[in-house]
This record gives structure tokens, sequence and C-alpha cells, in this order.
């Protein structure tokens, strides 16, 4: 009699024990999916005020007569493009500065006369380089996709009046200057 109790009260000792782990197993469970619940939250919550931030920008734009075209509004986007022709007006009447960001072996070919070369492989390391004041910044690349990256960069970084060369320079019939 004596050990079946003593049998029954270590088995239910190690039911008690299994029970009590699992219940610490759940409760690091539960503990984990809060953090991370809260981790995604702020992340949302921090992803939904910069959005707001950029709208913003979008609307004081707007408000203060900037040429803001329909697609910056459908796409949030701070910058707007522009094709070659106005491209090469802009530069003929020297209203824009310009940022080169194609290789070194693509500007080898030939830039923009007056064109800031920073490769678009170095403007997180080296855009603190690209001046802000003045005229508005045209932005070009060899097809008009990396200086688009490029603009949608600097804008992050609080960069005004981005224009990209929406065909980059094999659209540019302008002058050329060694690079």
């Amino acid at each position: 009699m004596e050990l079946g109790a003593i049998l029954a009260a270590v088995g239910a000792f190690l039911v008690g024990f299994v029970a009590l782990r699992a219940a610490g197993n759940a409760r690091r469970a539960v503990d984990e999916a809060k953090d991370d619940a809260r981790r995604r939250t702020e992340a949302a919550l921090e992803t939904v005020e910069a959005r707001l931030a950029e709208m913003r920008k979008l609307l004081a734009l707007v408000a203060s007569g900037a040429r803001v075209d329909r697609e910056q509004i459908l796409e949030g986007r701070l910058w707007r493009e522009i094709d070659a022709r106005e491209a090469q007006r802009l530069v003929a009447d020297g209203a824009v500065r310009l940022l080169d960001v194609r290789t070194p072996s693509e500007t080898a070919l030939g830039i923009i006369p007056g064109a800031q070369l920073v490769p678009i492989e170095s403007i997180e390391d080296r855009w603190r380089e690209v001046a802000r004041s003045g005229k508005p910044l045209l932005v070009y690349c060899a097809g008009g996709s990396r200086s688009a990256a490029a603009c949608e960069f600097l804008s992050q970084k609080g960069y005004d009046e981005l224009i990209n060369l929406a065909d980059g320079y094999q659209a540019w019939s302008g002058p050329r200057a060694k690079g």
C-alpha cells in the first residue's frame, strides 16, 4: 500500500513537473509572440509615419506652386521625371545642377558638361557631397532606372527639387564632354 502511494505521488509529481515545464514553454512562446507583434507594429507605424511625411511634403509642394505631375502624386514621389528635350532646355538655360550616377566606365565615354559624378554604387556613402542649395538637381544614368533610384534615395535624405532624366544619357543629344 505504501509503495503504491509513493509510486502514485512520484507519478503525480512527474505529471506536475511536465505540466509546469510545458506551461513555462507556453509562457515563453506567448512572450516571444508579444515581442514580435510589438516590433512589427512599431515597424508598420514607422512606415506609415514616413509615408505620411512624404505626402505632407508633396502637398506642401503643390501648395507652394511647384511643378508636381500626376504620377508623382499617385506614386508618392517627391521627385519628377522629364524627357531629354526638356532636360536639354533646362541645361542650356543654366536652370539645373547635374548629377551623373553612372559607373566610371560609363562616364569615361562622356558626360553632360558640368555634371558631378557620384556612381550609384557609392551614393549611400557620398550623398553628402551633393549640394542641396541653389537650382534643381537633374540626376541621370544610362537609361533612367538607376537615376530614379538615386532620386528616391536623395529625397529620403531631405533633398528637394530632384528631377530624373527619364531615358538617361542614351537619350541625351545635347552637348557632351569627356568624363
